[in-house]
C-alpha cells in the first residue's frame, strides 16, 4: 500500500505536465479564437508557451506578431514576422508588417523591408527606390561656461538624406562651429558624407568622409576624417565594429570601437547601448567608455540618457557626425535627450549635456564646467 501511494504521488507532477502540454491543433485553434476576439495578452502568452514547447508555424508567428504590434512592442512584432517570413518568403502579410513594425520602431532595416513590398503597396505608400530628398534635419547648439578666457561655443547643422535605392542611403551635412579663446577666433565649417548599405536584414556597412575647414585667428588648419563600420542587427540585439582616422594639424588620430545594444521586451522599448573606443595619437593610447539608456515615455515621447568617461580629445561619434576637436577636451560627459514625434513626418528633440573640461595651456591640470543646450528637428518628406 505504501509503495502504491508513493508511486501515485510521483506520477502526479508528470500527469499535470502532460496535461499542460499543448498540441498544434489546440494552439492553432486557441490562437485563432484570441486573434478574432482581439485578446492580445492571452494570444501573446499562448504563442510564447507554444514556441517554448516546439509548436511552430507561420500563422502562429503572424498572430503573435500582430498581437505584439497592437500592444506597441514593435521589436517583438518584428521578431515574429521575421520568423513567419522564413516559413514563406512570398507572403505579403509578413512583408508588410515587417515594414510597418520596423518603421514604428525606428529600425535600421526599414528601407530594406520596403523593398520587399509588392509594387502596388509601394505605390500606395508612395515609396520609391530613388528619393533625392528623403529627409531634412536641423540642429542648433550653444555651450556656455564661466571661464573668462573662453567664450561660449556655438554649432549649427543642416543635413539632407537621399535614398539611392532600397538598400543604400546617402546622408550629407554642412555644419559650422565657432568659439573665441584668449581673443583668438576659431571657426570650423564642416562637410560630411555618410553612406549606409544594408546587405541584408542582418548586416549593414557604413562609410563616411568628414572634412573640417578649421581656422584659428585667420590661419587655416584643415582636417580630414575617414570612417568605416560593420553593423549586425538580429532581433533585439545589435553589435558594431567601427574605425575612424582623423588627420589634422600634422597629427593623426586613430580610433577603433566596439558597440553593443539590446532592446528589452515590452511596449516601452527600453534599450541599453554600450560602447568602448581605443584612441591612439602621437604614440599614446587611451580608452573611452560610453553608456546609453533610453525608453518610450508615452506614445510619441522618447527619453535617452548617456554618460561618457575618458579623455575626449579628437574623439568622434555618431558615424563621424560629431568630431570633438575643440581646444579644451572633455574628460567626463553626461546628458539627456527628449525626442517628440508629431507624426510619421516630423520629430523634434532637445538635449542637455554637462561636460568637465580640461583647460589647455596650464602646467597644472585646471578644469571647468560646460553646459550644452541643443535643439532641432527632422522632417521626413
Amino acid at each position: 500500500m505504501y509503495k502504491r501511494l508513493m508511486t501515485l504521488l510521483l506520477l502526479i507532477p508528470w500527469t499535470l505536465m502532460a496535461q499542460e502540454r499543448m498540441d498544434f491543433e489546440k494552439a492553432d485553434s486557441l490562437s485563432y479564437r484570441y486573434f478574432v476576439n482581439q485578446d492580445w495578452q492571452k494570444l501573446i502568452s499562448l504563442t510564447k508557451s507554444s514556441f517554448q514547447q516546439g509548436i511552430d508555424s507561420k500563422l502562429l508567428h503572424q498572430r503573435a506578431g500582430y498581437a505584439l504590434y497592437q500592444t506597441g512592442d514593435y521589436f517583438g512584432a518584428m521578431e515574429n514576422y521575421a520568423q513567419a517570413y522564413q516559413f514563406d518568403t512570398s507572403d505579403p502579410v509578413s512583408r508588410a508588417y515587417l515594414y510597418y513594425a520596423s518603421l514604428l520602431a525606428g529600425g535600421v532595416n526599414t528601407r530594406y523591408y520596403a523593398g520587399l513590398l509588392d509594387k502596388t503597396t509601394q505605390a500606395k505608400l508612395q515609396l520609391h527606390a530613388f528619393n533625392p530628398v528623403e529627409s531634412i534635419d536641423l540642429e542648433a547648439n550653444v555651450k556656455s561656461n564661466s571661464t573668462r578666457t573662453r567664450s561660449n561655443q556655438s554649432y549649427y547643422r543642416i543635413g539632407i538624406g537621399t535614398d539611392l535605392g532600397y538598400h543604400v542611403k546617402l546622408y550629407q551635412a554642412i555644419s559650422y562651429y565657432e568659439q573665441t579663446v584668449s581673443q583668438e577666433l576659431t571657426r570650423q565649417p564642416e562637410y560630411l558624407a555618410l553612406l549606409k548599405w544594408n546587405l541584408s536584414t542582418t548586416w549593414q556597412l557604413k562609410a563616411a568622409y568628414h572634412h573640417l575647414f578649421s581656422s584659428v585667428a585667420g590661419v587655416n588648419y584643415p582636417g580630414n576624417q575617414l570612417f568605416g563600420a560593420v553593423r549586425m542587427q538580429r532581433d533585439r540585439f545589435h553589435a558594431e565594429a567601427n574605425v575612424y582616422q582623423l588627420r589634422a594639424n600634422a597629427v593623426t588620430t586613430n580610433q577603433m570601437g566596439l558597440e553593443g545594444g539590446y532592446v528589452f521586451p515590452g511596449s516601452q522599448n527600453l534599450y541599453l547601448t554600450s560602447s568602448l573606443a581605443a584612441m591612439s595619437e602621437s604614440g599614446s593610447t587611451r580608452a573611452i567608455f560610453s553608456q546609453t539608456a533610453g525608453l518610450k515615455l508615452t506614445g510619441n515621447l522618447w527619453a535617452e540618457g548617456n554618460v561618457t568617461f575618458g579623455d575626449l580629445e579628437n574623439y568622434s561619434t555618431q558615424n563621424s557626425l560629431y568630431v570633438y576637436n575643440a581646444l579644451d577636451p572633455s574628460v567626463f560627459r553626461t546628458g539627456g535627450t527628449l525626442t517628440y514625434f508629431t507624426g510619421k513626418h516630423m520629430s523634434f528633440f532637445f538635449n542637455f549635456t554637462f561636460d568637465q573640461q580640461l583647460m589647455e595651456g596650464f602646467v597644472n591640470k585646471t578644469y571647468y564646467y560646460q553646459y550644452s543646450y541643443s535643439g532641432g528637428l527632422k522632417w521626413k518628406l
